[in-house]
């Protein structure tokens, strides 16, 4: 795993049914689905870019919207930084890099 590999939030809410499932297959190849409509991504700083473009080539500007949250060095983010309530899904944290 890269050094400066960090953890990335994403989520989205798109009304499209089709742009919505674009952009469920395209952050699939990117990280781990942990919602339905929220991703776990841990690449570097500069990976994600390529990511939020492929995500702006997916989505409408004017009706659909995406959060990219930067949730810091993947080493140091585990699951013990976050609060489940109800059934949680397993987020790797072990040095695991999803690209």
């Amino acid at each position: 795993m890269r050094q400066d590999s960090h953890r990335f939030l994403v989520a989205y809410d798109i009304p499209d049914d089709r742009r919505r499932s674009h952009m469920a297959i395209a952050l699939k190849r990117f990280g781990l689905r942990v919602q339905y409509s929220v991703f776990m991504v841990d690449c570097s700083p500069s990976h994600v870019l390529v990511l939020q473009r492929e995500l702006e080539d997916i989505m409408d500007r004017d009706q659909d919207s995406v959060l990219v949250s930067d949730l810091g060095l993947s080493k140091t983010a585990d699951a013990r930084a976050m609060t489940w309530l109800g059934h949680s899904r397993y987020i790797v944290g072990d040095g695991t890099m999803i690209v």
